[in-house]
């Protein structure tokens, strides 16, 4: 099941890649400049930002189902 907001909380790590370790202080710039845009997306075009995650939803949830039926 895929947890609506887990997934909100970690979108900007879905759009950059190599930002979990602090240590890599450009990988780090870039993941917070772009968790502080989507926030900024969210204030100006809410009603597009909550199109944009229901469909990332429903693809984790189409990828989840495709997984599990694997199996």
């Amino acid at each position: 099941m895929v947890n609506a907001d887990r997934v909100k909380r970690k979108l900007p790590s879905f759009l950059v890649g190599n930002c979990n370790n602090r240590k890599n202080k450009k990988g780090w710039n870039v993941f917070m400049r772009s968790r502080y845009r989507l926030e900024q997306f969210k204030k100006r075009n809410s009603e597009k930002f909550n199109t944009l995650t229901n469909k990332v939803m429903a693809d984790l949830t189409e990828l989840e189902k495709a997984v599990s039926n694997g199996s």
